[in-house]
């Protein structure tokens, strides 16, 4: 069974708040809820910073997790066209929108506020969708609405619902039907 392992790591640190400055303007033309790094001062700053939280936070992560990542796979098993690796990295995070992804098997989590603790489950489970699906979702062109609309969809016309029964979908998305049927089949 595929496994999800949590870890925070300075090199990758470094390498995602950068990331986030570069995509800053996108964030914000879209208006897009994210904690974002001031500028690359602030964000060596920020990678240098000890996080002592960061390794109970993240112990407790694996914990959650460990109780629904068995019926997640089993009922991502379920589903055609998927592309299942033996283990997904998830770095967390205070920087970011809730949850990233970068194939082939890389998940960022944001930790940072209560809404993130409470959502973070579904978060994961959600960002993990789109690595599963990433080539698929490529090969037909979705654009990022579509590409949101299906994680949601197979999130609400699958087991994942029993999963992740507070689930909130997101408002942006738009489905491809026939596509949808042919995973769910």
């Amino acid at each position: 069974m595929p496994q999800v392992i949590f870890s925070h790591r300075k090199t990758r640190e470094r390498e995602y708040l950068n990331q986030l400055l570069e995509e800053k303007g996108w964030f914000e033309s879209e208006n897009f809820d994210a904690f974002l790094p001031k500028n690359k001062d602030s964000t060596e700053k920020e990678v240098e910073k000890k996080h002592d939280s960061f390794s109970k936070k993240i112990i407790w992560l694996g914990k959650e997790w460990r109780k629904i990542e068995k019926d997640y796979f089993k009922a991502v098993k379920k589903f055609r066209h998927k592309k299942l690796l033996p283990i997904y990295e998830c770095h967390v995070s205070r920087f970011g929108p809730e949850g990233k992804y970068t194939r082939p098997n890389f998940l960022f989590i944001r930790l940072r506020t209560n809404r993130d603790k409470q959502r973070v489950m579904e978060t994961i489970g959600h960002e993990l969708l789109h690595l599963l699906f990433a080539d698929v979702f490529e090969s037909e062109k979705l654009n990022y609405a579509e590409r949101e609309g299906m994680v949601d969809a197979l999130i609400f016309q699958s087991n994942l619902v029993n999963v992740f029964p507070r689930y909130k979908k997101q408002s942006i998305g738009k489905v491809r039907k026939k596509l949808l049927a042919s995973i769910l089949q």
